[in-house]
């Protein structure tokens, strides 16, 4: 089953990333962007015999991301970074 579900969600991957490229205005582009990350994830579930955490966790973080945008009564985006909060490193200034 997971091979019948994995053809399904490639096709479904490869018209969402059409429709994102060729979406008229912002919105239908992100809306796309959804639909296409939502479909990794369900790629990312069922590749391999145990999901890999960091590839969830990346794919979650981008679909809550994109997502705040769209759920105005939710902070979306601080459980977005939650789930992958800033390295120190990165939220170091660069010193010359």
């Amino acid at each position: 089953m997971h091979d019948a579900v994995l053809q399904l969600a490639r096709q479904a991957h490869a018209l969402t990333e059409a429709a994102a490229l060729s979406a008229p205005d912002a919105v239908q582009r992100k809306q796309f962007i959804l639909a296409d990350l939502s479909l990794h994830l369900v790629q990312a579930a069922l590749r391999q015999p145990q999901p890999d955490s960091d590839e969830l966790r990346r794919y979650l973080f981008s679909i809550l991301t994109l997502s705040d945008g769209f759920v105005a009564d939710l902070d979306l985006k601080v459980m977005a970074d939650a789930l992958l909060p800033a390295s120190p490193a990165a939220s170091q200034p660069a010193t010359t």
